[in-house]
């Protein structure tokens, strides 16, 4: 697993999420987000690549909790350049 040191989360007008992150190595598979209801999630890009969010705004946690998808841009902001943009279905899962 790794930390995302930099990302942003954008909420649309029309009440959409997107997280815009850098490219990370490799395509993205069968990828989707892991939301407990904190103020961190687990995207998972493919079973052997998990990017962890954490300390996400409120008005974001408030979101995701209430959303079942999320756009994810990776993109190389030097170069102004999209790599890979996607969207994922939330899991939402409590931890005790």
């Amino acid at each position: 697993m790794q930390h995302a040191e930099e990302y942003q989360i954008i909420i649309s007008k029309d009440k959409k999420l997107a997280v815009l992150l850098h490219p990370q190595k490799g395509e993205p598979r069968n990828s989707y987000l892991l939301y407990d209801g904190g103020d961190h999630a687990f995207l998972y890009r493919h079973r052997e690549d998990v990017i962890l969010l954490d300390y996400l705004n409120p008005a974001v946690t408030d979101f995701l909790a209430h959303s079942d998808e999320i756009v994810i841009i990776e993109a190389d902001w030097e170069k102004n350049e999209t790599l890979f943009d996607y969207v994922v279905k939330i899991k939402h899962e409590e931890y005790a």
